[in-house]
């Protein structure tokens, strides 16, 4: 496969993305293809490492997990970030479910999702407090998920 996915492989993520658990022999069904060409594109999308991997997809709050909030970080003024230990430290909070270094007022992202207000509350007060050079926050409650895709295509 080429560096940029055509219609064909576009088509396949799509369908994948509605339904990652469809066959072989559906997908070739449903995109026009034979089976052969389907499972050479997948293999292809994984060996280039377009397609990384195959995930479920969740009821977060069925799992007790349904309140998520945006957490922002700031370092503070002529604080400086050193990456490798702040990815760590990142890595081992609980309840982080993406976590992302964001250009602004801001230095970190975060989402965090837990099952009450009290966990929120403790993981802001406590957990937080263990990330070095942090100095202020700014906690954004998520209401409803009105948008959530596990990825886009080009042109979407």
């Amino acid at each position: 496969m080429s560096s940029d996915p055509d219609t064909h492989d576009l088509a396949l993520l799509r369908a994948l993305r509605d339904d990652g658990r469809a066959s072989i022999s559906a997908l070739a069904r449903d995109l026009h293809l034979s089976r052969s060409a389907v499972h050479q594109r997948l293999n292809a999308l994984i060996k280039s490492r377009a397609l990384l991997g195959f995930t479920p997809v969740v009821d977060q709050a069925k799992l007790g997990v349904g309140v998520a909030a945006f957490v922002l970080l700031s370092a503070g003024p002529g604080s400086r970030l050193e990456m490798e230990p702040l990815t760590d430290q990142l890595l081992a909070l609980p309840h982080v479910e993406y976590a992302a270094l964001v250009t602004g007022d801001h230095d970190v992202l975060l989402l965090v999702r837990v099952s009450d207000l009290d966990e929120l509350r403790r993981f802001l007060l406590d957990d937080l407090t263990a990330i070095t050079g942090m100095r202020g926050t700014l906690t954004l409650l998520v209401l409803d998920e009105v948008i959530r895709r596990p990825f886009l295509l080009p042109g979407e």
